[in-house]
């Protein structure tokens, strides 16, 4: 009877022992605790207009030498500061696939501190246009272009993300996204994040582990990590932890030294996270209606993805995982993260996101922030709806057969999801 009792003390062991491990290494989500003067200092760093050589950067070169804004708040600015960004300030994102199979990844810059640094499609190659700034609408039309070395060029552009409540995703343990991603696997056993068509997302996991939770595709792991890489490739700030890009036509540009230090960066991390999370408040006249809107919102398959709570984080309205969108909704290209494989018919997910993989973007404060989707081209709520295929058709379609007073009521819950406010700072 020993014997046996020890037998299977040991067989229960070797099943618990990878969950023990797998518990005792979880990463510990940042915990935000920043004075008010930290704050207050990345505040005035966020909306501060950088230039060339800017006293702020200590001996760096200061802006750019390419550069997509001249501060954070230029772009991150609907609802309020941190809030998203029209289509004027889209990035342009770039995947080079060569002929021998090698993907080139990365951000064409609206501007440049000189003439010299211009970066333009026509870099890729000279029948291209000499535009820095192509159209979304240009892109949408003719995503993938052939090179005459034979390589094939895929743009894509992404549309500024709001800041607020970023406080709360951060510190949304990993365990956290992960369960929510067993749960959609448990759901529909018979299907796997590789489906096109069932809502069954995937945790983007980067190279130490750690999962994804900020970006378009998940590649920041942390706000800080976001943060700094938008400094360095957005701002061309280079920081300790960031190294600022060389532009496409110099690329044995060097600076002189970081523009920010690791206090910046962190007083810029902290304004960031002292931006409150949005909040569910329906107009007065309106209240029974957007009530009605949220069970249909339930009721029609939005929830599977747009997931109401995440850990703390309630009314997110995000899983955070990253779920195929179908062959209209593609992407690749990236300045914070892998080089992500350009095809969008590759049937398995590997370390980095296809193209039509995309984080499901927290609807908190959706009524503030249009455009829609992640280049931007739907101008409307309802627009954002009908464009979603691949895992998001199913809801869509559902969103198709519902009366005219139906979609109304939806919609105006989705208007009920507003920006904080300027006023309001997350506690610490």
């Amino acid at each position: 009877m020993w014997t046996n009792l020890k037998w299977y003390l040991a067989g229960t062991a070797i099943i618990l022992l990878p969950v023990g491990l797998r518990v005792l290494t979880w990463q510990r989500p940042p915990v935000h605790r920043a004075s008010a003067g930290d704050i207050t200092a990345g505040e005035q760093l966020f909306t501060h207009e950088w230039k060339e050589n800017d006293p702020l950067c200590a001996g760096g070169d200061g802006l750019g030498p390419v550069f997509n804004a001249r501060s954070c708040a230029a772009c991150h600015k609907q609802g309020g500061i941190g809030g998203g960004g029209d289509n004027r300030h889209n990035v342009t994102t770039y995947v080079v696939q060569q002929p021998d199979g090698g993907n080139q990844a990365g951000v064409v810059h609206a501007f440049a501190v000189r003439a010299s640094f211009t970066e333009t499609l026509s870099y890729f190659d000279s029948a291209l246009p000499r535009t820095s700034q192509p159209s979304p609408e240009s892109i949408r039309n003719s995503p993938k272009r052939s090179l005459s070395n034979g390589a094939v060029l895929h743009l894509s552009q992404r549309n500024t993300p709001a800041l607020f409540g970023a406080k709360l995703i951060d510190e949304i343990p990993d365990r956290v996204i992960v369960a929510e991603e067993r749960r959609q696997r448990l759901r529909r056993p018979l299907d796997n994040a590789e489906s096109e068509n069932s809502p069954v997302g995937r945790a983007f996991r980067l190279p130490d582990g750690r999962i994804g939770k900020f970006g378009w595709k998940a590649q920041s792991a942390t706000l800080a990590e976001f943060v700094e890489a938008a400094c360095a490739n957005e701002l061309g700030l280079g920081n300790p932890r960031q190294a600022q890009p060389a532009p496409l036509t110099s690329r044995d540009y060097r600076a002189p030294r970081a523009d920010l230090t690791q206090q910046q960066c962190n007083q810029i991390t902290a304004f960031c996270a002292s931006l409150a999370a949005p909040i569910e408040s329906p107009k007065a006249d309106s209240v029974t209606q957007a009530a009605a809107g949220k069970k249909l919102f339930h009721r029609i398959g939005c929830a599977d993805c747009h997931t109401p709570n995440m850990g703390a984080a309630v009314g997110i309205y995000s899983d955070l995982l990253l779920h195929r969108m179908g062959r209209e909704l593609v992407g690749g290209g990236s300045y914070n993260g892998p080089v992500p494989p350009p095809l969008p018919d590759d049937p398995s997910p590997g370390n980095s996101p296809l193209p039509d993989e995309w984080r499901t973007p927290p609807l908190w404060g959706v009524a503030d922030s249009a455009p829609y989707l992640h280049d931007g081209r739907a101008a409307t709520l309802h627009d954002a709806i009908v464009a979603h295929e691949g895992q998001g058709a199913a809801s869509a379609g559902r969103y198709a057969t519902l009366s005219k007073l139906e979609r109304d009521e939806l919609l105006s819950f989705l208007r009920s999801l507003r920006a904080p406010g300027t006023t309001q700072v997350a506690q610490k």
